[in-house]
């Protein structure tokens, strides 16, 4: 007698499935028809008692948080990319204030605020932030380099530079006093920034650049993603092109402004980088560096910077090897006085010189001689 193979049926488990589903589905449509049913009750009550606009302003906002949150779970159920279930969540709260205000309008016409309108986006808009923290990061971290990578990069400092030179204490003062001075007063271009990266692509708000540091130490280098999610997925860590296809609306903006440089502020305050330095490199491509300009390894001798020598006297494609040049010839004039001149050229490059139709990308020579000192 021949044996039939077995066949084990997945119709109990299917089932199941199809049970927990509609249980999911009924539970979020309960719980949105009760905050909703909440909204309508505050809005009431703001409307008959004459409720402080600050009050009423917040409480608009923190409602819009939890059915930002609520309607962005009961989503999780269809069909959507992950990144339209942000959008749809988030504009789920002005439409439901915006119904109520039409019903209440009715009864109560003098009593509309148009103030309500955008505590309910800045609650949909915080509400969308938790909810991408709460299903993933709000950093982007592509293609971190292995342990052995790290490992390896780090060594051939040590046999190249041995240990790095100590910061000034005169430099690291003034990293840490215009690092805090400047993190306080960008706060509003963060707010706006991050509300307009996400509200192209919601997703992550930041991007982890794994760097070499000082010394050959790996590290998070942070940015303000310019890009769309998962642009390194496919292609691994690469340096983008002038027109990468890859690269947000607003991302041109930031970068050709330099504002998606900001998160570094970060990095600068935890000791990590100075305003003024090397700039730091991807540690997958210093290590392809490295096999073919061992030297390249002394550039790591002091903290990456912000913006460096390199970056103000050529631009953004050099070789390797132009960038150790203008690096060595850096840490050979380094003071206080050829940072803040570098800095301020720094600044005219990306406020003024990009943004001129005819300029060539090159600073008169004589201008990046003035603050260095001579031997």
């Amino acid at each position: 007698m021949s044996k039939q193979p077995i066949r084990f049926s997945n119709t109990g488990q299917s089932q199941a499935d199809i049970w927990q589903l509609a249980g999911g589905r009924f539970v979020s449509l309960i719980l949105l028809l009760l905050l909703v049913f909440i909204a309508w009750l505050f809005v009431a009550r703001a409307l008959m008692t004459g409720m402080s606009s600050l009050v009423s302003f917040a409480g608009v906002a923190i409602l819009s948080i939890v059915l930002t949150l609520a309607i962005e779970r009961s989503l999780v159920y269809l069909p959507l990319p992950i990144s339209w279930r942000y959008r749809v969540a988030f504009i789920g709260p002005l439409v439901v204030f915006l119904g109520i205000w039409i019903g209440t309008m009715i009864i109560l016409p003098d009593k509309f605020g148009i103030g309500w309108a955008f505590a309910s986006l800045l609650g949909g808009f915080l509400g969308g932030i938790l909810a991408t923290s709460f299903n993933e990061r709000l950093w982007e971290n592509n293609s971190p380099p292995s342990q052995e990578t790290m490992l390896d990069v780090y060594q051939q400092h040590l046999a190249e530079i041995g240990f790095p030179d100590s910061t000034p204490v005169l430099k690291r003062t003034f990293d840490l006093i215009v690092a805090m001075g400047s993190l306080l007063i960008s706060l509003p271009v963060w707010g706006v920034s991050v509300f307009l990266i996400w509200i192209e692509d919601p997703g992550p708000l930041l991007f982890v650049k794994n760097s070499v540091g000082k010394g050959g130490m790996n590290f998070h280098q942070f940015k303000l993603r310019t890009m769309v999610r998962g642009a390194e997925e496919t292609t691994g860590p690469i340096l983008a092109s002038e027109k990468d296809e890859r690269v947000l609306k607003i991302g041109y903006f930031l970068r050709k402004t330099a504002l998606d440089e900001l998160p570094q502020l970060l990095n600068i305050l935890q000791g990590e980088m100075s305003f003024v330095g090397p700039r730091p490199q991807r540690t997958v491509l210093v290590q392809d560096y490295l096999r073919d300009i061992p030297q390249y390894a002394q550039r790591h001798r002091v903290l990456p910077g912000l913006s460096g020598l390199a970056q103000v006297a050529g631009d953004y494609y050099l070789t390797p090897r132009q960038k150790l040049r203008f690096d060595r010839l850096y840490i050979e004039h380094m003071s206080l006085g050829f940072d803040l001149k570098l800095l301020l050229l720094a600044f005219l490059i990306t406020f003024w010189y990009r943004w001129q139709k005819h300029w060539d990308g090159r600073l008169p020579r004589s201008w990046l001689r003035m603050g260095a000192r001579r031997y």
